[in-house]
């Protein structure tokens, strides 16, 4: 039990403490307080927070009177004195804290899919009005110490951040850090006013996610964007020519081979007929196998040789109509020499742009 003294002060006070009670709960009357320069002393008498004490001595009125206070014992049977009295010393300095949350936040404006959020950061505050800081904060404490007031401020303001940062959107927070931390230290510093407390300063350090929800953000984000629908449908055709490269052949390379021409039309783009001079262009389709265009359909790669996955073996090849070529001109020569037709099949090149490499009907070298 704690020696009986009439002499109060915070003793061994260290550079974190918040607040400070004294150890007795029945000091008498005419005790000596000292409040320290950086401190004020809350006066609780019978329940009552009956003043605060500034810095300087002072001298409190207890009622605690010993001769008194025996005789109620022995009349009335107390075992303790009536007269509750505590000191209660609060620190007016700057402390920092920290915070950190886990919570679900909408990811865009446009993308109202909750994602898991991630947060942390630092914070600074002080009590700027001790009746009140007492009332709304001490008064529902079990005991007084710091650590009761740090655990409640570090409960408070995670409760209030998550709050506040749930109206806001996870890619305008991680857009802007700084932005984000004022904003949220506006909409919560009112809250921490009504009890009591200066919000001084609010940083938001670090906003994180799941992988999974950062990958779906990700994705959103690259595929909203203006670029973002021919960026898809390049990676689907990058994928489909992995996927064919990597095959060894059989049922998986004849499937590839007649499922990327067709998504490459329909991914890539449409077949498109321009006009030149009047007259309307052959349609082009790519080679799956070298990448080469053709004009389409085709049966044999003019630039590779390698069969159309298009045209089933046997399958007549109907020629588009092409314009009409003057006497005396004939292909253009590619390699040397021209043909009007393929010497080995006989089908006319005459309306082919220049001489392939490749006969586009029977595959023969030209």
């Amino acid at each position: 039990m704690a020696e009986k003294t009439n002499v109060v002060f915070w003793a061994n006070q260290g550079p974190d403490d918040i607040i400070y009670r004294s150890e007795q709960d029945d000091l008498r009357t005419i005790t000596s307080v000292t409040v320290p320069e950086h401190a004020v002393a809350l006066f609780i008498r019978d329940g009552q927070l009956m003043g605060v004490l500034d810095p300087g001595r002072h001298v409190i009125t207890s009622a605690n009177i010993p001769w008194l206070t025996k005789l109620y014992n022995l009349a009335l049977g107390f075992k303790e004195t009536p007269f509750k009295v505590w000191i209660v010393f609060v620190s007016l300095k700057m402390f920092n804290g920290k915070w950190g949350i886990r919570s679900m936040i909408r990811a865009a404006e446009e993308y109202e899919v909750p994602i898991v959020l991630m947060a942390n950061g630092d914070f600074q505050f002080r009590i700027n009005d001790v009746s009140v800081f007492y009332t709304q904060v001490l008064g529902g404490l079990n005991a007084y110490s710091t650590g009761d007031v740090n655990s409640f401020m570090k409960s408070f303001i995670n409760e209030q951040i998550i709050q506040q940062m749930n109206t806001q959107y996870y890619m305008d927070i991680m857009e802007n850090l700084e932005k984000a931390s004022t904003n949220t230290k506006i909409l919560i510093e009112e809250y921490f006013a009504q009890r009591g407390i200066e919000l001084l300063s609010l940083k938001i350090n670090e906003v994180l996610t799941t992988d999974e929800d950062r990958q779906k953000v990700f994705n959103y984000l690259q595929f909203s964007s203006k670029n973002g629908e021919a960026f898809r449908r390049y990676e689907v055709m990058e994928s489909m020519a992995n996927a064919i490269g990597e095959s060894t052949g059989g049922a998986a390379m004849g499937a590839g081979m007649l499922l990327f021409p067709q998504m490459y039309q329909q991914l890539q783009q449409q077949p498109v007929q321009g006009v030149q001079g009047g007259a309307q262009q052959p349609t082009k389709v790519m080679c799956p196998t070298c990448g080469g265009l053709n004009e389409y359909p085709y049966r044999y790669c003019s630039h590779c040789g390698q069969p159309s996955p298009l045209i089933a073996p046997g399958q007549p090849v109907q020629a588009q109509q092409a314009p009409p070529v003057a006497d005396g001109a004939g292909a253009s020569v590619s390699s040397g020499k021209a043909f009007r037709n393929c010497p080995y099949c006989g089908e006319s090149l005459s309306g082919l742009p220049k001489t392939p490499k490749f006969c586009p009907y029977c595959s023969e070298q030209l």
